[in-house]
């Protein structure tokens, strides 16, 4: 018999494990709604005044148990549950530590720990590190490098959209309205050894952006490289492709890794996707719009074209 899920190639083991936890959590939350006493009596703890709340304490164990189940058909894909399931299991200890310091809860409330929590860590960090895996992170603190691609299609040929790109306006109106960043220093030149420096705020983070250009082929390709920044690893590919009709497919190739490594990975790589669609999204549409328009004319940005985020 095969060790893997029969749905994805998922190891066997973790699916069992998830429905275990699937079904104890549900059971447990059940258990808290119908006597919500029931746990403090036997723990010989004092009944709390609002049974509700413990109720509630119920049904939210409860969800986590559907979570759970919805985990066990592809831990690989479900993973971020797995992530916040575990998660809870650790906090559930400190705030115990707390209580318990404090004289809230008895001691023999504890054992509770032991089958909530405790058994569960090591089985769960197996889960998120066979996801990693697949995923491609590394638990040396870095993760894999990944491509991201942007193309959109622009009515004028290459030689115009790279010369877009070159005039001295053009990287200001591409830096989205969103987006807390500046050009700080600049070279105003695309060629091999260029510099580029952007500085903002990353919510209240102040960040610097440092890049270095690293390719030169008009009208055909530039590249730049991030020297110093909020990325592990980033690299960017500017191409300007003869579609044959008179027009220019522009595409971007990013190749970047977040970082942290696994951590990063795991709770912000979705976001920085996000971050990365809307973006040149953004980029692609305004460099369409103004070279479509004419608002862009020999070289000179007529009028800088603003795009509300959701206007995409």
């Amino acid at each position: 018999m095969s060790s893997f899920n029969r749905h994805t190639d998922m190891p066997r083991w973790a699916s069992r494990w998830l429905w275990a936890a699937g079904i104890y959590n549900l059971a447990w939350g059940s258990l808290a709604i119908a006597s919500p006493h029931l746990l403090f009596d036997l723990a010989g703890a004092d009944r709390i005044n609002y049974p509700e709340i413990w109720q509630c304490v119920g049904m939210i164990v409860g969800v986590y148990g559907i979570g759970y189940l919805i985990a066990a058909y592809d831990s690989r894909t479900h993973w971020p549950i797995v992530l916040v399931g575990l998660l809870g299991k650790i906090f559930g200890p400190i705030g115990f530590a707390v209580a318990l310091m404090h004289g809230t809860f008895p001691p023999l409330f504890g054992l509770t720990i032991l089958t909530n929590d405790l058994v569960w860590w090591v089985p769960f960090i197996m889960i998120l590190l066979d996801a990693a895996k697949q995923r491609g992170v590394s638990l040396s603190g870095t993760a894999s490098r990944t491509l991201f691609i942007k193309e959109t299609r622009i009515n004028a040929p290459p030689d115009i959209v790279f010369q877009f790109h070159e005039s001295p306006d053009a990287l200001t109106s591409l830096i989205p309205p969103w987006e807390q960043m500046k050009i700080s220093e600049s070279t105003g030149s695309l060629k091999v050894g260029s510099r580029v420096v952007l500085r903002g705020r990353l919510g209240f983070v102040p960040i610097q952006w440092v890049a270095i250009h690293t390719e030169y082929d008009p009208p055909h390709l530039f590249a730049d490289r991030q020297e110093s920044g909020p990325f592990a690893y980033w690299y960017h590919r500017h191409r300007f492709l003869d579609d044959g009709q008179g027009g220019t497919v522009l595409r971007d190739e990013v190749e970047y890794a977040v970082p942290l490594g696994l951590i990063g990975h795991w709770v912000g790589g979705w976001l920085i996707r996000r971050k990365l669609d809307d973006m040149f999204a953004y980029r692609h549409e305004i460099t369409r719009r103004l070279i479509e328009s004419g608002e862009w004319t020999n070289g000179t940005l007529v009028l800088q074209t603003v795009l509300p985020k959701g206007d995409q």
